[in-house]
């Protein structure tokens, strides 16, 4: 690196705080959590979909619980959808990074602000020394707008925050009961299919079908599965 780029690279690293935002709350970074959660919704969809019998299997048998997880997805899709639509007609969305900055959540555990640097063309964490500078300089841009356009610019931040920490809860409550049908249970649930097929194929009119080959084969595999199955 010539000393001309160490210079560049030194003062665009001081200069971060001049675009910030708060990691994990950023619009943009809003925007694409909610494009991942509703192509997962979509996934989900089409899995519990095509295979309805193998969910209702790991509810219990409960029909009426499988409906329900599947509408529960369905919603939470529908809802996802329309808040990226509405996040699309925001018309300045860099304001709404300055409110959360000024806010102080950047500050709080699990929170913390980024600067964007010029030169990386990335945004990396600063200390509590730049972020006083990153408030001051939300603050100043913010002081452009009107009394009315920043009170509008706060509700308007304060909205989508809640709606999105509602629907990333949401999403987080179905996935987890998603993972332990779907990925924790998979073996469980293959177990279960392979069962229902087999059992299909014993034909009851001859001579001890219990003593057939698909018969122990449904033995064997019951006898793999584990035992919080039988529970």
């Amino acid at each position: 690196m010539t000393p001309a780029e160490e210079t560049r690279r030194k003062k665009a690293e001081a200069l971060r705080y001049k675009k910030t935002m708060v990691n994990g709350l950023s619009f943009w970074q809003i925007q694409d959590s909610l494009e991942e959660m509703g192509e997962e919704c979509e996934e989900v969809a089409y899995w519990s979909g095509s295979d309805l019998e193998t969910l209702i299997d790991a509810l219990d048998g409960d029909y009426d619980d499988a409906l329900r997880f599947q509408l529960d997805f369905a919603q939470l899709s529908a809802d996802i959808e329309r808040m990226y639509d509405d996040l699309n007609d925001i018309n300045d969305p860099e304001r709404f990074d300055d409110i959360l900055v000024t806010s102080g959540v950047g500050a709080m555990p699990g929170y913390e602000v980024l600067g964007f640097d010029i030169v990386e063309e990335d945004y990396f964490g600063i200390d509590a020394w730049m972020r006083g500078w990153a408030e001051k300089e939300s603050v100043r841009r913010l002081k452009r707008l009107t009394k009315d356009g920043i009170l509008e610019q706060m509700g308007q931040t304060l909205c989508i925050v809640f709606a999105y920490l509602g629907i990333q809860s949401r999403y987080q409550d179905l996935k987890a009961s998603m993972d332990i049908l779907r990925a924790q249970n998979k073996e469980y649930l293959d177990a279960v299919k392979a069962i229902n097929e087999i059992y299909d194929q014993i034909d009851w009119t001859e001579y001890r079908p219990e003593w057939s080959k698909a018969a122990r084969q449904i033995d064997s595999i019951a006898q793999r599965m584990p035992q919080e199955a039988w529970l």
